[in-house]
């Protein structure tokens, strides 16, 4: 129990993946229809590893920026932790924006950041992923998980 304890707690005090944007960010734009898609099929690709549990995969094509601020044990180990919260089936792509930089850490590059919600009931899930463009592929540089529930029983 100790063991899995502080490894938890090194993953959560090492891993510096977060994308906190600061005000001085440019305003993202929508991108071109050909942005968007090869945007999208690059981040259901990246989906797809994640929801069948192949997280060290993901690593391997993963974003210069991810990889300058990370290393695998600790991108590997966040999924894990991440995909612990159970969330509703099905994905619905909410919206996707392109912008130059994504956080303050990061090179500034191609980046897009997609947004998708999956509903049922009263629970909604967000999931960003963020990407960012090297060598004319999308790749990975970040994952966010945002899960709601209402307890009043209405819907937002």
């Amino acid at each position: 129990m100790r063991v899995v304890l502080l490894s938890c707690l090194l993953v959560l005090t090492g891993c510096r993946v977060s994308f906190t944007p600061p005000t001085e960010l440019p305003a993202s734009t929508q991108g071109t229809e050909e942005q968007r898609s090869e945007a999208l099929e690059a981040a259901e690709a990246y989906l797809a590893l994640i929801d069948g549990k192949r997280y060290a995969e993901t690593w391997q094509t993963a974003g210069p920026a991810l990889k300058g601020m990370s290393n695998e044990i600790m991108w590997v180990n966040t999924l894990k932790l991440t995909r612990k919260i159970p969330l509703p089936e099905g994905r619905e792509l909410q919206g996707i924006g392109f912008n130059t930089r994504v956080d303050a850490r990061a090179p500034e590059g191609e980046y897009a950041v997609l947004e998708f919600v999956r509903r049922a009931g009263d629970t909604t899930a967000t999931e960003k992923v963020v990407m960012q463009k090297h060598e004319s592929r999308w790749m990975i540089v970040g994952y966010f998980v945002n899960k709601r529930v209402n307890l009043v029983g209405g819907k937002d």
